[in-house]
Formats: C-alpha cells, structure tokens, sequence
C-alpha cells in the first residue's frame, strides 16, 4: 500500500507541474550591465514584488516617462503556477530565507528557536509566492488608518483602487460597487471538493458565525466564506503575470533581472539614483531625473533606507553609517501571530487501508480541477473571521484550515519547510500524518499592541538585517490568542464535527511540565511558547503618517520625509496592519502610490 501511495504521488506531482513557466521576456540586465544605453530614466523602481509590478507598469502609462524596475531575483520557478504547490518555492533560492531573532518565551518548537518570515526574491515577488486568498480588510480597518494621520487613506478612498485593478469573474456575486472587472488583475472563487467544508461551515454556524458569500463585502466584519483568490484558469494570477508580462512590450519600461541594490544614491538630501550589485559581485550605479521609490518589501525596504543613512540617528552612528535623515525607520514591525498546535485526525476507527484510499480519492478530486480551469487552495479555501470576545464585531481572530494528505508530510518534509518546526516537532506531526489526513485548525490574532523592529546587522548592505518580532509581548495578545485557540476548540467538539469522525490529537510538547493537560489554559500558553509563529503578513517598517508625527517614515503621499525624490510605495509604509491577509491591501498601496505620484507631475 505504501508503495503504491508514494507512485500516485509522485505521479500527480509529475502531471500537474505541467504549467507553463511564467518568463519575463525582455530582460534588461545585459544593456544596463554594459552601460551601452542612452536611456534617461525618470524612475528607478526597487523590487518587482506585489507592489512595485504594479507602480512600474502604471507609471509606464504614461509614455513620456522612462521607468527601470529591479529586481533582486529572476523568473518565478515552474510550480508557483499551480495555488497546490505554493510551499515549493519556500527556502529556496526563490525566497529572501529571513529569519527572527531568537526570543525568550517564543519559538521553542521552532528550528533554531527563530521564526521563518518568507518572502519572494523574484519577479512577482510575495504574490507569486503566496497563498493567493484576495481579502482586502475591513471599513473599520482602513478608517483607523486616515484616524492615524494617514489622509487620504479612509475606507471609502481606498476602495477605488481595490476595484481599478480586479477582474472579478463570479458573475453570481459580481457588484460593481464593490468588484472590479476591467483590471488587469484576475481574482476568483476558491473552489474544493472537500467534505470537510461543509461540516465546519455547519460548526461555525452553531457558534453564531454566519455565511457571508464574500469576505469583501463593504458590511463585512466577522463571518466565514470560501475566499476569492489572486488566479486566472485555476493558476496562479501574481503581479508579475497581471501587470508586467501584459506591457513588456512597452518601449519606455525596463526591467532588469537579478540585480540586487545596495543603496540610495543621495545628494543634499535628494534621492538621485541608487548602487547596485551584479550576480558577479561587481557593483554599480544608475541614475534617475524624477524620483526612486522602494518597493523592496518589509525587511528589505527599511534595511535599504538605513544603509543610505536615513533611519534612527543612534542605530545608524552605532553601525558607522553617516546620517542623512533621523527617522524611525525599521519600527512599527508588525505580523499576525498563528498557532499551530490544532491538529484533527480523521480516522473513524478504519483499517488504514480506507484511510489511505479516502485520502487519495480526496487528494485526486481536487487536483483534477486545474486542468478543468478551477481555482483551488483545498480547504484553506475556507477563511473564519471571529470576534473572540462576542461583544465588539470587530474580528480579533481569522482561522485558517489546512488538509494535509495521509503520509505526505514527511517526504515534502512539509513541516519545517512551510512553517520552519525543529525536528523534534516536524517528526511529532509527521508521525500523526502517517496513520490519516490531518487538518491543522489555526487561530490567528489580529490583536497587535506591541510592535518589534529590523535593525541593520552591519553597514554592509549584504548582510541579513536583524528582526526582533516582539510577538505577543503583551498579555492582551496571549489573552486574544487563548480566546482564539478555545473558540477553535469549542467549535471543533460541536456535533457536525463530532459526528464527521474529527477529533484533536493530543500534541506531547517537549518542554512542557509533564501535567500540563491538554485543554487547560497553562497548556494552551505552552503551547504558545512553543508552535506560535509567523503566518507571513508582516508589515510597517516605513510606517505612513502625518509629517508632524514623530513615528512616521513616510507622508500620506508616500514620500519619504525631509528627502526629496524619495517615496515607499509597499507593505513597509503601512500604519496599522489590517485584520485579514495582506496582499491586496498592499496592491491597493500601489495603485494609489501611482496616482498620487500622476497627479503631482500633471498626468
């Protein structure tokens, strides 16, 4: 029997990783390397991820300006195409592989005790690494962001641009006052065959959750739905694909692959160009006549700021790095925290050999979808959003489920790959995995009080810079995360779950006292301690704000402030993290970074 599992498998990895390979077609690197080029650019774009492929190609539009886009990494590789396979491009040389600092009471089932923050090194970036799930965040969410001091950046201001770049093709919940579908950017329903959907969906509904059909709905603040996805004919649809590969043709945008900038060329406190780094180590520079905007992400976007010399004057002077700006770059670091300590079987009491055939039947059922043009995550599909005290309506919690198919864990080595577990607790999991499917059930807090920082290791552009995440910190965010974990519980032993076989596994931590029960509170902190991590929405390091306000990196226009010709247009720059995924609130930034930057030079 196992012998023939591990054929399917591999079978079905060798069929459907037959997408076509998304490939950039006009690289410029060759022409700048030589310097052979007459061009004047007029902006020098850093980071070709969810936010810069969207600047570089709405900037394009307009035909008198030249636009250079660089990008650290390449092509995306074969597999990202297929939603199934996203984990395969993580720990590779498709990922930034950043890792935390180790923490006192964090990451203590974790390898190394350090907490993985992936992010994409390629073109596309994060959204053609991610999970795809399309949620842009509440009214409440954006509202508190124009309160912060951001103007401009209220609810109903943003909305515009979530619509300007979708192409919403469910035509049963298409609303043009909220969707889109002219963009360039595809978003469909996630769609999966499996059982357990439905059954958790019924548990939900007896825990007064309701089914809100769209998890954008203007109105939407807890609730459960199947998410709507970032993909076009059941693949991936990442910025790369929607935005760059349509306008690689136009004559005034440049992208170059594979060069890595080092720094923020500045001159009396005017950003004129920026130095970069060859794949053969040589470094360079490139000059602009309007302005460099940094879309370089979370980690990379305040690390290139500092090195230029502009962030907090007492870190940059202990670092030997000249000042040019005093600004809190790199703080305001902010991530929602999962717990992955929820494990359910589902065994039933049957001979390993029904398991097994379920599973592949299952596994089958769903791959079968792509090449029929479906969009499908599998039962991640399914997103809860829970207001944990059941008082204010505001979600402090998103539940995020994931099947894993019988004894497959341990030869993706899924567990330390996806979510970096230490091998002690990847083989804990891995040996539940061997005897059923297993779903994981994760609580995720939205609850954010104490913010951490990315500080630079060296003055050497080179090096990875440190991340203190300061996750739960605060005892209000363990209490969120608690009240989290036991709604999850409670809904898991109602009767539609019960009567479906799905029962929780008692996880053994290795470092827990030996009669810390499992369902007690001082079980559930433990297990914090040890399989709390990262769920990938980090966010804030250039954070937006009135110029006045002493915490703020860049202004409501996203320039940053006291240097001119310079902007943050990514994640970095947001004020508050939104209460769902990140990606397309951090699409949105773009496309009003592009407009605010439009209307400023008159187009």
């Amino acid at each position: 029997m196992a012998i023939t599992f591990k054929i399917l498998f591999i079978l079905f990895s060798i069929i459907f990783l037959k997408a076509d390979t998304i490939k950039y077609p006009n690289d410029f690197t060759p022409t700048l390397l030589s310097g052979e080029y007459k061009i004047k650019f007029d902006f020098i774009v850093v980071g070709a991820g969810s936010a810069g492929a969207i600047i570089a190609a709405r900037l394009s539009e307009i035909a008198d300006w030249n636009i250079l886009l660089l990008e650290a990494g390449g092509d995306p590789p074969e597999s990202s195409e297929i939603p199934l396979k996203w984990s395969l491009a993580l720990n590779t040389e498709y990922d930034w592989k950043f890792l935390t600092e180790q923490e006192d009471n964090l990451f203590k089932g974790l390898d190394g005790e350090k907490c993985h923050v992936p992010r994409g090194c390629m073109l596309g970036g994060s959204s053609s690494m991610n999970v795809m799930l399309q949620i842009r965040g509440t009214k409440y969410d954006f509202d508190e962001w124009e309160k912060s001091g951001c103007t401009g950046w209220g609810f109903d201001s943003v909305l515009p641009y979530f619509i300007k770049s979708e192409n919403f093709t469910d035509t049963t919940r298409y609303d043009a006052k909220i969707h889109g579908n002219c963009g360039p950017l595809t978003v469909s329903p996630f769609v999966s065959p499996d059982p357990a959907i439905q059954t958790i969906s019924q548990a939900a509904d007896l825990m007064g959750l309701t089914n809100v059909k769209d998890l954008n709905k203007i109105e939407r603040s807890v609730g459960y739905a199947m998410s709507d996805s970032t993909t076009r004919d059941g693949l991936r649809c990442s910025t790369l694909k929607a935005f760059l590969m349509p306008n690689s043709g136009r004559p005034n945008l440049f992208v170059a692959k594979y060069i890595r900038v080092t720094r923020i060329l500045i001159e009396n406190k005017s950003a004129v160009g920026v130095e970069f780094v060859t794949k053969s180590g040589e470094f360079k520079t490139v000059n602009c006549t309007l302005e460099v905007i940094l879309s370089a992400g979370v980690v990379m976007s305040p690390q290139l700021l500092m090195i230029s010399g502009i962030g907090p004057a007492d870190h940059l002077k202990e670092m030997d790095v000249n000042v040019v700006a005093d600004l809190p770059v790199g703080k305001n670091y902010q991530d929602h925290v999962a717990y992955f300590g929820l494990v359910l079987s589902d065994r039933k009491n049957r001979p390993i050999e029904d398991i097994v055939a379920e599973s592949q039947k299952l596994r089958k059922e769903t791959f079968d979808l792509i090449p029929k043009g479906i969009s499908t995550m599998g039962l991640t599909g399914l997103l809860s959003f829970v207001d944990s005290k059941r008082a204010s309506g505001n979600p402090d919690i998103e539940i995020m489920k994931i099947r894993y198919s019988c004894n497959t864990t341990q030869q993706m080595n899924t567990f330390k790959n996806m979510f970096g577990f230490s091998d002690e607790m990847a083989n804990v999991y891995n040996e539940l995995n061997r005897h059923s499917d297993i779903i994981l059930m994760i609580p995720i807090s939205n609850i954010i009080t104490k913010t951490g920082h990315v500080l630079l290791r060296s003055k050497d552009p080179l090096a990875s810079p440190k991340i203190i995440a300061n996750y739960l910190s605060d005892q209000e965010e363990i209490d969120t995360m608690v009240r989290g974990i036991e709604f999850v519980v409670e809904m898991c032993k109602t009767k539609p779950m019960a009567d479906a076989g799905y029962a929780f596994e008692e996880i053994a931590f290795p470092n827990c006292e030996t009669n810390c029960k499992w369902g007690t509170k001082d079980y559930w902190k433990c297990g914090i301690k040890n399989l709390a991590t990262s769920i990938f929405h980090s966010v804030g390091t250039n954070k937006m704000g009135a110029i006045g306000d002493k915490t703020s990196v860049v202004d409501p226009c996203l320039k940053v402030i006291g240097i001119d010709k310079l902007r943050v247009i990514d994640c970095s720059a947001m004020p508050l993290l939104v209460t769902c995924n990140t990606n397309a609130a951090t699409m949105m930034m773009a496309e009003k970074g592009a407009d605010i930057i439009k209307t400023q030079y008159g187009k």
